[in-house]
């Protein structure tokens, strides 16, 4: 299946559910059982007594936002809200009660972004959290899939034109990014739409970690299903959606079965309709639905442009090269910006011949920020297809016109990391990049306190005579300022408190857990420039001891008093101070990976602590 196909999809199911449900809306199982027995065409009449195939307001609405977002080239808040006034004044047949209140006062000179919170705040609890805004927000799912953190935001931003409570908003940001991950085709879109929303309503996320639970089996979808309410509560409305989206074997059968489950029909089919249109494609729904449905062409022509125009993304600052001879003033729902790397050439390099680019990821850490980090992995990535050396980081060319021209330059894709304000925005391998890095850090760690161990424990005073060393008092004085140092260190980077030393490498590890670094780093930001202030301890230890033993010298007679050589001694430790001195630089080179990519770290207090620590 293509990404087209499945784009089309989530359009074309949100109506088809939308439209089979319209005439039932309203009935219970029971009651669409007894007139009906199971509803699997388009029927005329019934509730609001309109043909076969006609869509309500679901649909109507989402072809507001969808045309919106087309014409405006991004989300354009006013005139989505404009455009669901001209859809009010059409006179609907079909409208809900908050959606018509906060378009009224929108049409009577209200902000969009004052009316929805009004009329929310006027409502009591029971009446002030419908399904309405849930019903119509596909379209940014399509628009934004490949941008997390403009999704989350957008999606509430729109609901709250007309449904500001929590769990709508939020609401919204789920079935969203649940619609954007199975668009791209990720494993797990649920579950993962589910992750970073702790400010979502306990309820709302109770509710479909339920669904999920049943996704992955640990939970019987029988009864489950059983008990589904299927209300316009946008709790209920959501959990059956996607339950019937996730558990049908085809995006059919989620609708139909939806369909005749009752209650807000027309609703609870479109959302399921949308997911299961996003997870099998548009060929999964009948051709006998959509032939009834007149918007049909509309749509699948809606979803082909979201998923190639190119679209402003409002309240982003522009970036430019560090000299400003590119500046990248939009980004597209494919990627962030693209330039083919012969324009990268021509405008950084000029027309003379260059071997590879200027500058390298490799310049002063401590002197870049996210963004230029970000360009400097770009012009890498740029100059290796632009020299045939490699095509691994290149995309097709896009044309406006949803066209591909095989013929033209390959494209590179900016990274997207310069682009957004927390760890959680980052797209999913930018979060794994820094991930790794925090990883070799904390394992780097971990070896360079083995090898601390090593030499601490291991001179005693009987192998001290053995090797010849008279004076204890520069690595006795080392030792005391890296006890403390270790343990700062450990404790700021791996979070376990633990003070005085270890005996081996196993002790070592028991104490500092490697395995959940990569996860402490992400979640503890300051933990990269806690480390950072410590690090100045550490380098002066761990020199101070290098550079002790790397001049110590056997006496020319020699008692083996051990089953171990002194000359085997002494070269064991100094290999230990060396991989000291090694794995320390390891350590704070993986940590300035991750703080000029970090987009919570503090820069200048970063570059506060390098300085402190001498730019080691």
């Amino acid at each position: 299946m293509t990404i087209e196909q499945s784009a089309e999809g989530c359009l074309l199911g949100l109506a088809c559910g939308d439209a089979l449900g319209r005439p039932v809306e309203f009935n219970s199982g029971a009651e669409i059982e007894s007139k009906h027995g199971e509803v699997t065409e388009m029927l005329g009449h019934g509730t609001h007594g309109q043909p076969p195939g006609t869509i309500t307001d679901d649909t109507e609405m989402a072809l507001c936002i969808a045309e919106s977002l087309a014409d405006r080239r991004g989300f354009d808040p006013d005139d989505v809200a404009g455009r669901f006034v001209e859809w009010l004044d059409s006179r609907p047949f079909d409208i809900g009660l908050m959606t018509r209140d906060s378009l009224s006062r929108i049409r009577q000179g209200e902000p969009w972004d004052s009316a929805g919170v009004a009329v929310w705040e006027s409502r009591p609890e029971g009446s002030n959290a419908g399904n309405g805004s849930v019903m119509r927000c596909a379209p940014y799912a399509i628009a934004f899939r490949h941008f997390d953190a403009e999704l989350t935001q957008i999606s509430q931003l729109s609901s709250a034109i007309t449904h500001a409570d929590p769990r709508c908003r939020w609401g919204c940001v789920i079935l969203n990014r649940t619609l954007a991950n199975l668009i791209r085709n990720e494993r797990d879109p649920l579950g993962t739409a589910l992750k970073n929303t702790s400010l979502a309503p306990d309820e709302l996320r109770t509710a479909l970690t339920q669904v999920q639970d049943v996704i992955t089996g640990d939970r019987d979808a029988a009864p489950f299903e059983s008990q589904l309410a299927t209300s316009g509560y946008v709790v209920d409305s959501l959990q059956a959606g996607l339950f019937y989206g996730f558990t049908a074997e085809s995006a059919e059968s989620a609708i139909v079965q939806a369909v005749n489950s009752g209650g807000d029909t027309d609703t609870v089919g479109a959302i399921a309709g949308a997911v299961a249109g996003a997870r099998f494609g548009s060929a999964s729904i009948p051709n006998r639905w959509t032939k009834e449905i007149e918007e049909s062409d509309r749509l699948k022509r809606l979803a082909q442009r979201l998923l190639t125009i190119r679209m402003a993304i409002p309240g982003k600052r522009y970036t430019t090269m560090d000299d400003g001879t590119i500046v990248f003033r939009e980004r597209t729902i494919e990627g962030p910006a693209y330039i083919s790397p012969g324009e990268f050439q021509e405008a950084t390099i000029g027309h003379r011949p260059h071997p590879a680019p200027h500058r390298t990821i490799g310049t002063a850490y401590d002197e870049l920020t996210p963004a230029t980090a970000a360009m400097l992995d770009w012009e890498r990535r740029a100059y290796a297809v632009h020299s045939g050396r490699c095509s691994t980081y290149a995309a097709s060319q896009i044309d406006l016109d949803g066209q591909s021209d095989r013929s033209q330059s390959a494209l590179v894709p900016v990274p997207q990391y310069p682009f957004v304000d927390t760890f959680d925005d980052l797209p999913e391998q930018d979060q794994q990049r820094i991930k790794r890095d925090g990883q070799a850090a904390a394992d780097a760690f971990v070896q360079a306190y083995t090898a601390f161990a090593g030499i601490r424990h291991s001179i005693t005073e009987a192998e001290t005579e053995t090797i010849g060393i008279q004076r204890m008092d520069p690595i006795a004085g080392a030792t005391r300022v890296l006890v403390g140092a270790f343990a700062d260190a450990g404790e700021a980077l791996l979070r376990r408190n633990e003070s005085g030393g270890y005996d081996s490498q196993a002790d070592i590890e028991a104490a500092f857990d490697v395995s959940v670094a990569e996860e402490i780093i992400a979640s503890h930001p300051r933990a990269v420039y806690e480390v950072a202030e410590i690090f100045p301890q550490l380098a002066s230890g761990t020199g101070a001891i290098l550079d002790y033993i790397t001049q110590l010298r056997l006496p020319q007679q020699q008692q083996t008093l051990t089953d171990t050589s002194p000359e085997d001694q002494l070269t064991d430790l100094r290999d230990k101070a060396h991989t000291m001195v090694g794995e320390l630089h390891v350590m704070y080179e993986s940590l300035r990976r991750v703080a000029v990519r970090h987009p919570e770290i503090e820069l200048e207090k970063w570059q506060a602590s390098t300085a402190r620590s001498g730019g080691r």
